[in-house]
């Protein structure tokens, strides 16, 4: 592994994390999240170093697979940054084009999807560790105060402007839920809050299924059933 490559990567860490990264003591089997990168950032790095190399994404979507370690990220660098494609590799993409083509945009797809949605399981394990991020309830101010996740702040989507978003960290990640699947708020929510610039994640199932799961929920008709049962807020996902 070239110096340059491990620099490299260490510059790309350093701008996702905003701060300085020594990766010198490392080894390369070091976990990833031990540096405080969670998967969303992760992908992050991973996308802006192809981009950055002029790999087309279509082509090499399997290079999308989300390393977990040092030594991962190393090797995508130095396959990317470095050498050209070895040649064997670009027989076997000639042998089978189509069939190439359509599973890379298959695994983009679902990479995509764990990039930019979580569930309720994974938002509660999230939470109870620890992790810097805000939930975010795009519903009306009513609906609101009817039930809500347990911390959850509330921004009704329609409400969203750099004026009221002006004193959120743009460090934490955000988690913007709504009713449930038959709600798009969350939608609308985490589309405002990515175009301001914050990292978002979509709830899947939004209230609903958080409930279904058995996790907390905040508000004075809380504890009376699933979402749809409990209150006859509109829930402002309209807009």
């Amino acid at each position: 592994m070239t110096t340059v490559v491990k620099d490299k990567v260490a510059e790309y860490l350093e701008a996702s994390l905003g701060k300085p990264v020594d990766l010198a003591p490392l080894p390369d089997d070091t976990p990833l999240n031990t540096l405080g990168m969670d998967s969303l950032l992760t992908i992050s790095v991973l996308v802006t170093l192809l981009e950055d190399a002029g790999v087309d994404l279509g082509e090499h979507a399997d290079s999308l697979v989300t390393p977990s370690t040092l030594g991962d990220l190393y090797a995508i660098a130095e396959r990317f940054l470095g050498a050209p494609e070895e040649p064997e590799e670009q027989t076997v993409a000639a042998a089978d084009p189509g069939g190439s083509r359509e599973q890379s945009a298959q695994l983009a797809h679902y990479q995509a999807k764990l990039a930019y949605d979580t569930d309720s399981a994974d938002l509660r394990d999230a939470l109870e560790s620890g992790q810097d991020l805000v939930v975010v309830d795009g519903r009306s101010s009513e609906a609101y105060a009817a039930e809500h996740i347990a911390g959850a702040i509330s921004i009704p989507h329609r409400s969203i402007s750099q004026e009221s978003l002006a004193g959120l960290s743009k460090a934490s990640l955000y988690v913007a839920y709504c009713d449930g699947i038959g709600c798009n708020a969350s939608t609308k929510t985490a589309i405002k809050l990515a175009t301001a610039g914050f990292r978002v994640k979509e709830l899947i199932g939004g209230l609903d299924w958080w409930k279904r799961d058995g996790y907390p929920t905040e508000g004075h008709a809380a504890g009376q059933g699933h979402a749809h049962q409990v209150h006859h807020a509109a829930c402002g996902c309209a807009g």
